[in-house]
């Protein structure tokens, strides 16, 4: 299978237009915003899309270029990408390396690329004032790039670390892995991404080379969204890229045959993991789903083989035992390269039994080739599908238009921005078709484990794999499956919203008793009709002991594959819910359309104290879980560090070790016994966010509250988090070695208590420092490829970070220089000019003006100020107006007592990777128990 990098919706090729036309002017009347597109043309060919909605707290813009790494020359592969880090380091009209960076980061911005198989795309925000400015700086990237030598082989290192850190995740050793069956010499073979093999040598001139070949102006779709006029964008557009230049393009062939059928046999692979997994994908060449970009059989197929309803697949499997979950996915990269993809999460007994699950997923399969898709579900989802679109979010930002401009390589400019959300045709035939190609002769199978039998390993990656043709009596009860009994077709959706208005009200305190503390905030933004609804239900049993943090762990996970069956046709009908554990108690988040969301209310609540899986459901579950957390054990350097840092800085922290021990111990019958005393005592802090009225709403928790059933939560009761708070003057070093191929450090300086005025300091400082902290570290020194500052909060405590996580350089070496960069941090400071840090301040404000895209963001943020900051919905409005008041010289001297001062509290972690042998300097802790004798330990207040 190649290495698709996109669903159904995304990433083909377009056909190039060569002169300038205004095409489209489409108002966005669906949402209750003065939104307004236009498409054009400019005479170089280039396609545009801009987008003006005076909301919208950010401009944004992408550009995506129709070549990716299928078109890398042989004796350069990774080239594409190559590329695209090199696209951000100079040009020749703004030379300075790290131009296009500062500018972001004085003025409220961000950006980032990705290279895909066929498509390489480049996008980022700004404050409105700075966007002609960025747009300057992003389109040289296209005109006048440098590929100054000296950085070409710095970067070169970057592209290999960024390979490096991706060597141990099963995720890319898979892609990578599943590609060698395809046919000899097809592009999808080779290797994407680049490493310093092979990218050895003077890449300049290839650079250059693939750049004029390929970067070119009829390849190119640019989306641009801002509160400007587009009689405004438009100029802009035609300034900064009409000198893009344009010519023919002789793209390389790409056989559409990737893997032929083989005859009277199967391919089989086994694929051995990193992570603790058991994953079973059947993966299928395809029709041609790109020719079928109106009734997306692909996605209608999938849907109905993906479903988890009663009589489905997947609850067939997990009644016989074999399986966590199922999903199915039409998938292309380029248009001539479709596959369609059953992925099953297997339990135990699955990954010993994977021929009957497969058995399975034929007999289902025959069943549909028997019966067709039904008309009624075609028409479901194309009512969802249109439902979710006239009442969709206004995006915005950079993620938003990097989404345009990839679907304008896809989709005609008069349909990109509808089609790639829409389902407009009824397409049997196209489905049959597509069923048609899901045989025996036609499939790899791959097993994905910890534990397989392997016998070859591949070059890169190194990812360890057997592969095999299966014959026999093994492909002829695929050729001609047995009906299994109790596998059905889905049956019609009821719980489609078909009636939808709006409800006007005003935002209230609906509750406030020693049970609850609720809020109910009528949307008069968005004005769609959906609610949200995010509740902590606060409990003592939770966190007291570690035990009963593994029975909740245990419990959520247990309530909702309980009602996976009765929630899953809720689900398909636009409405959702998620059950979480946190340390003060249970978080229940619902949402969706406003006509059903009650039903799934009732119907969770009231299933809350029930635990309705069997014995050995229960134990799939708990071994799943405790795989993850064993998972955990050989993630990334970065994270690793991350847990490490939390369990020094945190008074009651369970370490992995604890909760594994005590998960070991669970059993279904404790299970039961928790969820019936989980809720004795709670108290409730959310919001209701959305086109409800408060009496709605009020209805709404009560029907919480009556199917819990509880007393009140005293406060002294509640579950308080303490922080481990360290004393002026004292730094402490840990390290330990971690299962990972990288090292990381975190460097952590402690602020002290926050408020508002200190947070606003604070954060200005991460803003000045964030583009030469990273510009050092990573483009200069090349200690690795993931770099980082930030300053960050944790309940009433403020703390700035640096995060390194590198191949090349230990932790302790990545210590020295971060305090090496601190030290002459001063001249960064002095050199800050006026309207240098006004722009500072303007970014920061702007980042706080910004508001959710969507009804349950919003709902998320007023949860945040809900529970943290005691019900102060104006928090927000309050930091805007300190960061105002702010001088530059107050905010220096924060700077300076933060990075400079050597009585700054400080806590640092050095991860090791397993192949690190350097000896731990004195004074370094190597246990967390060391540090915890040590600690001085404060409440957090």
């Amino acid at each position: 299978m190649p290495t698709f990098n996109s669903t159904l919706t995304h990433k083909g090729l377009g056909c190039p237009l060569f002169f300038l036309i205004v095409v489209l002017m489409i108002p966005w009347t669906a949402e209750a915003r003065d939104r307004q597109s236009k498409t054009l043309v400019l005479k170089n060919g280039l396609a545009v899309i801009l987008v003006h909605d005076p909301e919208v707290h950010r401009s944004a813009a992408a550009l995506s270029v129709g070549v990716g790494s299928l078109y890398d020359p042989d004796e350069k592969l990774g080239l594409a990408h190559y590329l695209e880090h090199m696209l951000f380091l100079g040009t020749k009209k703004f030379p300075m390396v790290n131009s296009f960076d500062k500018y972001l980061s004085e003025n409220s911005g961000d950006n980032n690329a990705y290279t895909g198989d066929v498509i390489t795309n480049y996008y980022f925000e700004i404050s409105h004032e700075a966007f002609p400015g960025a747009l300057d700086r992003f389109s040289q990237f296209f005109t006048a790039p440098l590929f100054d030598k000296k950085y070409a082989e710095r970067e070169a290192n970057a592209v290999h670390s960024e390979y490096d850190k991706n060597k141990l995740r099963d995720d890319w050793r898979y892609r990578y892995v599943v590609n060698q069956v395809s046919e000899e010499g097809h592009l999808s073979r080779r290797f994407s991404i680049g490493n310093l093999e092979t990218l050895a040598g003077d890449n300049r001139s290839a650079l250059l080379a693939f750049h004029k070949r390929y970067y070119v102006a009829s390849r190119m779709k640019l989306a641009m969204l801002s509160s400007a006029p587009l009689t405004e964008q438009q100029a802009l557009a035609e300034s900064y890229f009409s000198d893009i230049p344009d010519r023919p393009v002789d793209l390389p062939t790409i056989e559409p045959v990737y893997r032929k059928p083989l005859e009277g046999r199967y391919w089989f692979m086994k694929v051995k993991t990193i992570r603790d997994m058991r994953t079973l994908t059947l993966t299928f060449p395809s029709i041609r789903f790109h020719d079928h970009l109106e009734g997306k059989p692909g996605q209608i197929v999938a849907s109905v083989l993906g479903h988890e309803g009663k009589g489905s697949l997947l609850s067939k499997l997990k009644e016989e035992g074999l399986a966590l979950g199922l999903s199915a996915e039409a998938d292309y990269g380029h248009p001539d390269l479709s596959s369609f993809d059953i992925s099953v999460q297997l339990t135990k007994k699955g990954e010993k039994n994977y021929p009957r699950v497969i058995d399975f997923i034929f007999a289902y399969i025959q069943l549909l080739k028997k019966k067709g898709i039904e008309e009624y579900t075609f028409k479901e989802a194309q009512t969802m599908a249109q439902i979710n679109f006239d009442w969709r979010n206004p995006k915005e930002g950079m993620r938003h238009v990097s989404r345009l401009a990839a679907n304008m390589q896809d989709y005609k400019l008069t349909d990109v921005e509808t089609l790639p959300y829409l389902i407009r045709k009824f397409e049997p035939e196209a489905y049959m078709a597509i069923l048609s190609t899901l045989t025996p002769e036609n499939m790899l199978a791959v097993m994905q484990a910890r534990d397989v039998e392997v016998d070859r390993k591949t070059k890169f990656y190194e990812a360890e794999y057997s592969v095999a043709q299966m014959d026999g009596d093994a492909f002829q009860r695929l050729k001609n499956p047995l009906p299994i009994s109790g596998i059905t077709y889905p049956e019609p959706n009821d719980f489609i919203p078909y009636s939808l208005k709006l409800i006007p009200e005003q935002p209230v305190l609906i509750r406030d008793d020693d049970l609850a503390r609720v809020w109910f905030l009528f949307d008069n933004r968005f004005k769609h009709p959906k609610v949200s609804m995010k509740f902590r239900i606060e409990t003592p049993h939770v966190y007291d002991t570690v035990e009963h943090y593994a029975h909740t762990q245990l419990y959520t996970a247990a309530i909702q594959e309980g009602l996976n069956e009765l929630v899953y046709p809720i689900q398909m009908a636009g409405l959702f819910y998620q059950l979480r554990v946190r340390k003060k108690g249970v978080i229940l988040s619902l949402g969706g359309y406003s006509e059903k969301i009650s039903d799934l209310l009732s119907l969770v609540a009231k299933n809350l104290t029930r635990i309705k899986i069997d014995e050995s459901k229960f134990n799939d579950l708990k071994r799943a879980i405790i795989r993850g957390l064993e998972n955990q054990k050989v993630g990334s350097a970065y994270s690793r560090a991350g847990y490490y840092n939390r369990l020094l800085g945190r008074v009651k922290e369970y370490s992995e070790e604890e909760v594994l021990e005590a998960m070991g111990q669970v059993t279904l019958k404790d299970i039961k016994a928790h969820a019936t005393k989980l809720y004795e005592k709670i108290f409730v802090t959310g919001v209701i966010n959305g086109n409800w009225t408060a009496e709605q709403a009020r209805e709404s928790l009560q029907i919480l509250l009556a199917q819990i059933q509880s007393r009140p939560l005293p406060q002294e009761e509640r579950f308080r988090d303490q922080l481990e708070v360290l004393q002026p003057d004292q730094t402490v070093r840990f390290s330990t070695q971690a299962a990972t191929n990288n090292n990381a450090l975190i460097y952590e300086l402690q602020i002290g208590p926050m408020d508002l005025r200190t947070r606003a300091k604070v954060s200005l400082v991460a803003s000045i420092i964030e583009s030469d902290f990273y510009t050092q570290m990573r483009t200069n020194q090349q200690l690795g490829y993931i770099v980082s500052s930030y300053s960050q909060r944790f309940q009433d405590e403020l703390y700035f970070k640096f995060l390194i996580q590198s191949a090349g350089y230990g932790p302790f070496e990545l210590q020295k220089r971060v305090e090496t960069w601190m030290t002459q941090s001063h001249r960064l400071l002095a050199e800050l000019t006026d309207e240098e840090f006004e722009r500072h301040r303007k970014g920061f404000i702007v980042s706080l003006e910004k508001n959710g895209d969507s009804i349950a963001e919003v709902t998320g943020e007023l949860y945040r100020f809900a529970t943290r900051d005691d019900g102060n919905f104006q928090y927000k409005q309050q930091l805007v107006e300190v960061a105002k008041g702010l001088t530059k010289k107050e905010v220096l001297a924060t700077a300076e007592k933060i990075l400079l001062d050597p009585r700054t509290p400080r806590r640092i972690v050095l991860i090791r990777s397993s192949e690190n042998n350097e000896l731990v300097p004195p004074g370094v802790l190597t246990t967390v128990a060391q540090f915890k004798d040590k600690a001085v330990l404060q409440p957090n207040k």
